[in-house]
């Protein structure tokens, strides 16, 4: 028979019947121990020593019963704990007083008291109680020592009562470490139960962020996917308008506003990717006003026809060519300066980038309506804004600044502010950008509106995507670049194998999200083919999780564009490789 397990068993009924203050924790042994005493001085008042004591243990039953009901009616508990060891210690006092003192079974129970202090309140209260109860046993040592007590013949009463003393104090010393197993048993079973508890939410978050990760990797793809469509069929309709100026106009704002859209998409990715620690600076020389004034100007359709005073200022003493992650630096400018016009419904928003040596400091100042200095500590928390109403009247999702911040720190920089109420906002932030050279192959690839020593080759292409519109926009970019080439489609991987196989190619476009066949597979595929391993494969894709594009890159690609792209990047990339064909 299991007689632990049998003890607790019959421990957790009887503590089930107690008074509900006596239930948790503690309190069993505490209502226990005082039951405990109750008994012993009934029995004592039995067959008293002397006739006196008689009263005195029914006094202390009363008073011990009287406690316990004060208690459960909502006395403190170290009120009550220190009121019972001390009415307590007083009656032990007067009954080792009058038998033997420092000789007397009863002083035994004089180092019983501290234990209840000790278990019930804290160990600074068992301690000082315990020290009380040596200055007492001292005292009666000293006493007895002078002959200073009275010498009482109560011989015949000793036996039983010693016997009873110890007995009792025995079992007391029992069963106040079985009642300390039964709390550690239970403590431990809570523990235990607050562990699985808490395994089980780790598993729920983890799941919940994956879901989360798999969400906003799905919803970017959707996104982007026709986003390359708009920028890229504008940059196309844009290269065959250019002798008609409104027309060109109008694609302008359609692609400035496509920019800033994709800012918003590229947001909503940042901050999953900031999260997980998966974003990367992509560093690439180029013309810094040229930057700056993109990002100015892409707010200049907004603030036509209102009184604002908008614009730029920058440096006269600038280097021209910088290095650094293009597409982050005009990110956080494009939240900057769209956070200050959203604030700002008169007087000015300025940009301003001032060359410090070697640094620029960038800087949007506006005259909006500021930042109250109690708010201010919160404006870089995500999805927070200074006020609750900010976000009902003047909209937004509380991420611009929360990702500028980390991504200007991502960059090596710092960034701040300086705002008050009704004065309007000044955001800065500060990077280490050296001037550079003059990247001019760089340049004249950028600049060259398609390639030059192949346009007139007869070049076959493939092009995998199960996106049609995608497909005919990479097909129109291949077909103004090189009239002559011939271009194969392919919806999935598999299809794109099987038309391999049936004809020869010079160049494979190969998206990496697609049904039945995706193309990581396909790419691998092809690679383990001996007369494909030399293929040039471009990888075109919306997905731009680094883990899924290392794993793309890895299956063998010569190299990946990410989508939307540009028309004239993407034919130059092209060249480079059919170049290598030659």
């Amino acid at each position: 028979m299991n007689m632990p397990k049998l003890f607790t068993d019959l421990a957790d009924g009887v503590v089930a019947c107690l008074p509900s203050r006596f239930r948790p924790g503690r309190m069993p042994y505490a209502f226990f121990f005082v039951a405990l005493i109750i008994g012993v001085l009934l029995g004592y008042s039995l067959y008293p020593a002397l006739p006196v004591f008689r009263w005195m243990y029914l006094i202390m039953v009363v008073f011990l019963v009287a406690l316990l009901a004060a208690f459960q009616k909502g006395l403190p508990l170290p009120w009550a704990v220190n009121l019972g060891t001390s009415i307590g210690t007083l009656l032990l006092i007067v009954l080792v007083w009058f038998t033997g003192g420092i000789y007397s079974r009863n002083i035994a129970w004089l180092m019983i008291l501290p234990l209840t202090p000790l278990y019930m309140v804290s160990w600074r209260a068992g301690a000082a109680w315990y020290v009380a109860m040596l200055l007492v046993i001292s005292g009666f040592g000293l006493g007895s020592y002078m002959q200073w007590l009275p010498a009482y013949d109560v011989q015949q009463f000793r036996v039983g009562q010693a016997y009873t003393t110890y007995s009792i104090l025995t079992m007391v010393m029992i069963v106040v470490p079985m009642i300390y197993d039964r709390m550690y048993v239970n403590a431990l079973r809570v523990i235990r139960a607050y562990q699985q508890e808490l395994e089980t939410k780790r598993l729920e978050l983890e799941h919940a962020l994956r879901m989360r990760e798999h969400f906003i990797g799905i919803v970017s793809h959707e996104l982007r996917t026709p986003m390359n469509a708009i920028v890229g069929f504008n940059a196309l309709l844009l290269s065959r308008v250019q002798d008609r100026p409104e027309a060109v106009k109008a694609l302008q704002h359609t692609g400035r506003a496509a920019d800033h859209l994709m800012t918003v998409i590229n947001d909503i990715l940042d901050y999953s990717q900031l999260q997980a620690g998966q974003l990367m600076v992509q560093r690439e020389t180029f013309v810094l006003r040229d930057v700056a004034l993109h990002a100015f100007e892409l707010f200049l359709s907004r603030v036509r026809g209102t009184s604002l005073d908008y614009r730029i200022e920058q440096d006269d003493a600038l280097p021209t060519w910088v290095s650094t992650d293009r597409h982050r630096l005009m990110q956080v400018l494009v939240n900057l300066l769209g956070n200050a016009l959203k604030f700002t419904h008169q007087g000015s928003v300025v940009l301003r980038v001032q060359w410090e040596n070697p640094g620029v400091l960038f800087s949007v100042q506006d005259t909006g309506i500021g930042i109250p200095k109690e708010q201010q500590d919160r404006i870089f928390r995500r999805f927070a804004q200074a006020d609750a109403n900010i976000q009902a009247r003047y909209g937004g999702n509380g991420l611009g600044l929360a990702i500028s911040r980390q991504l200007v720190e991502l960059l090596g920089g710092e960034m701040g502010f300086e705002s008050a109420p009704g004065q309007g906002s000044r955001f800065w932030f500060r990077l280490s950008l050296p001037a550079c050279e003059s990247p001019e192959r760089a340049l004249q690839a950028e600049q060259t509106p398609g390639p030059t020593q192949t346009a007139q080759m007869a070049w076959r292409f493939l092009v995998a995507d199960d996106h049609p519109i995608n497909r005919l926009l990479v097909k129109q970019v291949l077909k103004n670049a090189w009239p002559n080439a011939q271009v194969l489609e392919a919806v999935n991987g598999q299809q794109a194998l099987d038309l391999l196989v049936q004809s020869s190619v010079d160049l494979v476009l190969m998206d990496m999200v697609m049904p039945e066949m995706d193309g990581i597979e396909a790419t691998r595929r092809l690679r383990q083919n001996e007369a494909w391993r030399t293929l040039p494969v471009m990888g075109l894709t919306a997905n731009v999780n680094p883990v899924d594009l290392e794993t793309f890159r890895q299956a063998g690609l010569n190299t990946v564009m990410l989508k939307p792209f540009e028309p004239v990047q993407l034919c130059n990339r092209v060249e480079q490789l059919l170049l290598q064909r030659l």
